[in-house]
């Protein structure tokens, strides 16, 4: 367990626990949901099924040979590989991705660049890179930090915040996904809540910076206010009310 201590405006503190493993928050002796994991709900699920599917059909064409003929062994072997597809798909994805942020992470504090072999993580960096490095007038204020709203009960790990020279304070969201989804930025607005509670000052903004594994950059900029923040705790109420192991214990609110 690594254990963060976090500490509030009203001069409290609180120690927020993270076990790696199976990647869970835990507060007060309550595992506690997750910003990225409250806002899986905003996938459609035909999306997720078609995506599933396609996956699926790419494993079979890559196993399945015309002309060949295959015994029951092969064939319960190739029919579980076709089935994992997308959860194998979905960990080297999620490995890619970790590797990718690490690197911006050392990039942003010490200009360390990674040796990638992975031609999808280095065309992912270099967008990052050189977006990163056309930046003026930003103040970062900290990185890779932990947040826990006790009001609401979520919790979470934000990639940046920044300030701009206007005095805003912007999160920023690094992605190697193949797009910006809208869960994204509901992301965000949970975190800007989390960080207003605990912080004396207010988000002005979100970037959303999705620097893909085959070399596309694609930006997104979009204003924090108080409409979107209750489109995001309603998000966590749904979450809640699917999930009824994450509402806070009585008395917590």
């Amino acid at each position: 367990m690594i254990e963060t201590k976090l500490e509030y405006k009203d001069k409290t503190t609180e120690s927020l626990f993270f076990d790696p493993e199976p990647h869970k928050y835990y507060w007060n002796d309550q595992e506690v949901p997750s910003a990225t994991n409250v806002c899986k709900i905003l996938t459609p699920a035909s999306a997720i099924g078609n995506w599933s599917t396609k996956l699926c059909s790419e494993k079979f064409k890559e196993l399945v040979q015309a002309g060949k003929s295959y015994d029951e062994i092969q064939i319960l072997e190739m029919a579980e590989l076709i089935k994992k597809a997308p959860n194998t798909f979905m960990q080297q994805a999620g490995t890619a991705g970790s590797y990718v942020h690490d690197a911006i992470e050392k990039y942003i504090h010490h200009k360390e660049e990674p040796n990638f072999t992975n031609e999808g993580m280095a065309k992912s960096f270099t967008k990052f890179k050189e977006w990163y490095n056309e930046q003026q007038g930003l103040e970062m204020v900290n990185t890779e930090s932990r947040v826990l709203s006790r009001k609401h009960f979520f919790t979470g790990t934000y990639d940046a915040l920044f300030k701009n020279g206007k005095g805003e304070y912007i999160i920023y969201d690094w992605k190697t996904s193949s797009g910006i989804r809208d869960s994204y930025l509901v992301q965000i607005f949970l975190y800007s809540i989390g960080l207003e509670e605990q912080f004396d000052f207010k988000i002005s903004k979100g970037v959303i910076v999705n620097a893909t594994k085959d070399g596309k950059l694609n930006i997104k900029t979009f204003d924090v206010n108080e409409e979107m923040q209750q489109v995001a705790l309603a998000c966590l109420k749904v979450f809640q009310f699917l999930n009824p192991k994450f509402k806070p214990k009585q008395g917590e609110k």
